[in-house]
């Protein structure tokens, strides 16, 4: 299947062309800390793939820019270093954390739990889909450790 034609709109939107539909996406980065240059779900309003791509150094050179720019405006992952409480409020966790660049509050669902990752690690996804990276979780304090270690599956 040829790559479809990959641009940015005027107003600055992600856009894909494809037998002359346009069709505004988002990027989703499919392996944002394993293998963040590779692998991109383009989504439409509904959350529907439109298509993957694997490499986008494989687009042409304006779907290659338009494609990092919105790279660079969905890569919002966040560095935590220790967490102050979690809790549950009715179907949401709520996280006090402290980031690297200050005290932060998050919400997940209930049935969204922290993913460890192969290096030690660790990945919170909040309700919005922004990333909370723990980097590594045996070197937190703690406190850090026993409500992340409660909180994990």
């Amino acid at each position: 299947m040829p790559l479809p034609d990959i641009s940015l709109s005027k107003s600055g939107q992600l856009q894909v062309v494809h037998d002359s539909a346009v069709t505004a996406v988002r990027v989703q980065p499919c392996f944002p800390l394993s293998d963040p240059t590779r692998f991109f779900s383009l989504l439409d309003h509904d959350g529907n793939e439109v298509c993957m791509i694997e490499d986008p150094a494989s687009l042409n050179s304006e779907g290659e820019a338009a494609l990092s720019s919105a790279i660079a405006d969905a890569a919002f992952t966040i560095k935590v270093k220790a967490i102050e409480e979690i809790r549950n409020d009715i179907d949401l966790r709520i996280w006090k954390v402290v980031t690297d660049s200050g005290c932060r509050t998050f919400e997940t669902r209930l049935g969204s739990w922290p993913r460890k990752l192969a290096d030690g690690g660790v990945l919170i996804q909040d309700i919005a889909e922004d990333l909370y990276h723990i980097e590594d979780a045996d070197a937190m304090d703690e406190k850090s450790r026993k409500l992340l270690w409660a909180f994990s599956d």
